[in-house]
């Protein structure tokens, strides 16, 4: 799905008229550099349309997101790279409406190969980081942040982590897409939906670490604590743990009318609350992720964590 089919309840398009209540003010010399590092990444590629005969076609990675990205809208929006200079109403790249360049930055990125895909994504949030622009480029996501270093580092750090480990293990996919559907909430300003989905997001992690399908979140802490035995200082009792720490996010989402229904009164949840329950959320599913790498006997590696190329990859 392109990043502005998401985000479609935060833009118009109306007859040429384009308004957009997502991406925030990002002036033309921004995009000018978010540009130059697309061009600079257009990677030569060979494609073959017929299976069945040796001919081949050139093109470049971004070419084939330009395409795709009209393929998708239906229309030309976007002139190729090949035929540019053969339209006198041609806008440049850099001129184009924020949330479709956004979208063929995300279109892009599919089409490199791995190494391209990590320099990419390093150098667009390059840009974004030398003009203070809240957004950051992650596993092929343009991901809105807005608050301050240590919320950007245990969000960015939780994700990664969930990333890396559905790479290796696709039953972590339900929750890493659960947290991505939160931050898009949130963005929505859903914020009811937001917390439900961080929550979800933490129970899936319990749900694979203990080997069940099912279970609510007492259950699965309780079986938690029982099975992975995590070790705590001598001065924390393990049910304490349990019951103050690990249901923090299960008391937020019960309590707040998300799920079960807001009854006679009309609840309203504030943007600072459902940041906290995906920030808990973040939290709680690093831990348990650190926790679970330690019952397969894993070490701590760039792989794994991410912190070989935390510097290079989100340079904030």
């Amino acid at each position: 799905m392109l990043f502005s089919e998401r985000y479609s309840d935060l833009i118009e398009e109306n007859k040429g008229q384009f308004v957009d209540r997502i991406c925030g003010n990002i002036d033309s010399k921004v995009k000018d550099s978010l540009v130059t590092v697309m061009y600079r990444f257009a990677e030569p590629q060979i494609e073959y349309p017929d299976r069945y005969s040796n001919f081949d076609v050139k093109t470049t990675a971004l070419e084939k997101a330009i395409n795709a990205f009209n393929e998708a809208k239906g229309y030309p929006y976007i002139n190729t790279i090949d035929n540019i200079f053969d339209h006198s109403n041609y806008r440049p790249l850099s001129a184009q409406f924020t949330p479709h360049l956004f979208d063929v930055i995300e279109l892009q990125y599919a089409e490199l190969s791995k190494n391209e895909k990590i320099a990419f994504q390093s150098e667009i949030n390059a840009v974004f980081e030398q003009d203070n622009i809240p957004w950051l480029l992650h596993d092929g996501r343009m991901i809105k942040i807005d608050s301050g270093q240590f919320e950007l580092d245990l969000k960015v750090k939780a994700i990664s982590l969930m990333q890396n480990l559905k790479e290796c293990e696709p039953k972590f996919k339900s929750a890493y897409d659960e947290l991505m559907k939160s931050c898009d909430f949130f963005e929505k300003c859903l914020f009811s939906e937001a917390i439900s989905n961080a929550e979800k997001s933490y129970e899936s992690v319990l749900k694979v670490i203990i080997g069940v399908t099912k279970g609510n979140a007492k259950e699965l802490t309780t079986e938690f604590i029982s099975s992975v035995n995590p070790k705590l200082p001598a001065t924390i009792n393990p049910e304490g743990f349990r019951n103050n720490v690990m249901m923090a996010l299960p008391y937020i989402r019960n309590n707040s009318s998300c799920d079960h229904g807001a009854g006679e009164s009309q609840v309203v949840i504030e943007k600072s609350f459902a940041k906290l329950a995906i920030n808990i959320a973040a939290a709680l599913n690093t831990y348990l992720i650190e926790e679970y790498k330690k019952t397969l006997h894993i070490e701590p590696s760039a792989e794994l964590t991410g912190d070989e190329d935390s510097s290079n990859e989100y340079p904030f």
